[in-house]
């Protein structure tokens, strides 16, 4: 029997692991031999510097793209042999909070929330109202249901998102960018949002994020990624005292570092000309 079905659901198995990994993406490596485990239950950080590739690897762990070699597994499953019925099964387990939200605008709250529903499943209207109303009475937003998402306040409609991304319960939650432009009252919200979702439905969350300070609230591990690898792992705070070249400059807001301030060039004397000049 292959490992994929063998280690299903097996709470000593990985919910995801990314098995030496790389990626090539318009002559640009994004990961080059990638090895990355996220344990089931916990609440996990990607993290690193920008245009490493963080939501490029959701996209992985969701079969949107697929690498030039290695593998991602989810749950067991080796997402790039995924036939697309077993793919779409596995999608259905796993639940997507975009980086914008992205509420359909010209529907109302409940009709969000009820899309997925609606679109793959044949469910009755009368068990569709209720499991929405329960998705939106956990994110505290029950009342709000026939507002449309124009009327929403920013952290309104990230609740109304995950609302959405729950609500075929799922073993896996991606959150992509889940605090960008949210203030103080409304970040606290998601932020208790993701431990309480966590903890009561017994799901696995991994967060791609940058705001080190929310991530120190909420994740049990931080997976740092850098040159296309995974250069740190550990818990915020043995990541906050880490003394690796990569986590002082990440962490501590150094300047220069691994990744240096200024985009490689040429020597500045040569655009300005002053090599002819001086001839």
């Amino acid at each position: 029997m292959p490992e994929s079905t063998t280690n299903r659901s097996d709470p000593a198995v990985p919910m995801v692991q990314v098995r030496s990994l790389t990626t090539v993406l318009g002559g640009k490596v994004i990961f080059d031999s990638l090895d990355l485990e996220i344990a089931r239950g916990s609440i996990s950080a990607i993290m690193g510097p920008s245009g490493t590739g963080k939501t490029t690897l959701l996209k992985h762990i969701t079969g949107q793209l697929h690498g030039d070699s290695g593998t991602v597994l989810v749950d067991g499953q080796d997402v790039a042999r995924l036939g697309r019925e077993d793919l779409f099964r596995l999608r259905e387990r796993v639940g997507y909070l975009f980086q914008n939200s992205a509420l359909l605008s010209d529907y109302d709250v409940f009709e969000n929330v009820a899309f997925p529903l609606r679109a793959h499943t044949k469910l009755p209207e009368d068990l569709i109202r209720n499991i929405v109303l329960m998705k939106l009475q956990a994110v505290g937003l029950r009342g709000a249901s026939r507002l449309m998402p124009s009327e929403l306040s920013g952290g309104m409609a990230r609740r109304v998102a995950l609302a959405r991304a729950i609500v075929f319960d799922p073993m896996l939650i991606l959150y992509d960018e889940p605090f960008v432009g949210l203030d103080p009252i409304a970040l606290n919200q998601v932020l208790k949002l993701i431990r309480t979702l966590n903890r009561e439905l017994g799901i696995t969350s991994v967060l791609v994020a940058h705001e080190f300070a929310a991530i120190r609230e909420v994740a049990d591990v931080v997976h740092l990624i850098a040159g296309g690898k995974r250069v740190a792992s550990g818990t915020p705070s043995e990541l906050a005292r880490g003394d690796s070249p990569w986590t002082a400059q990440f962490f501590g807001g150094a300047l220069e570092g691994p990744v240096p301030f200024q985009y490689p060039a040429p020597p500045l004397a040569d655009d300005f000309g002053f090599e002819e000049q001086r001839a």
